[in-house]
């Protein structure tokens, strides 16, 4: 991670749990964190999914215009690991680990745990449950806001 002379900071909030969503998002982040930014990502509603342990693996892509039951969505979503595949782009699980490794700050919404009935001990380690109102308190001020 670089310095942050400019004191930099950028919140972004996921609330979805689709392969495209997360696949922006920790691209975002990653490359905020190794410009030196503060980086926070508020996880909410069905983006809690990303930090808890073992639910990357059931990331899914959903091409504009197709119905998420559709089966051919299992086989967008093998087009697109072996796409990732043949160009040496990393995979969701990786990107994530990556950009908690290089000190983006992972904030689930606590009104969103609670909703699920989930705890600490089922996210990550190193995941802040916070209070909508604390996150917005926190992420006033940045200098790019991102809604994922």
């Amino acid at each position: 991670m670089s310095e942050n002379p400019a004191g930099r900071r950028v919140a972004l909030v996921c609330s979805n749990f689709t392969m495209q969503s997360a696949f922006g998002l920790l691209i975002l982040a990653l490359n905020s964190a190794r410009l030196g930014y503060e980086t926070m990502i508020y996880f909410t509603f069905e983006g809690l999914n990303m930090i808890r342990p073992g639910k990357l693996a059931d990331l899914r892509y959903y091409p504009t215009g197709v119905n998420p039951s559709e089966k051919k969505v299992e086989e967008y979503s093998a087009e697109l690991h072996e796409q990732m595949d043949k160009k040496d782009i990393p995979y969701c699980e990786d990107m994530l680990e990556m950009a908690h490794h290089e000190g983006v700050r992972f904030l689930a919404c606590k009104t969103s745990a609670d909703l699920f009935d989930l705890e600490q001990k089922d996210f990550m380690e190193g995941v802040e449950i916070m209070l909508a109102s604390d996150f917005l308190k926190q992420a006033t001020g940045s200098d790019l806001h991102m809604v994922f």
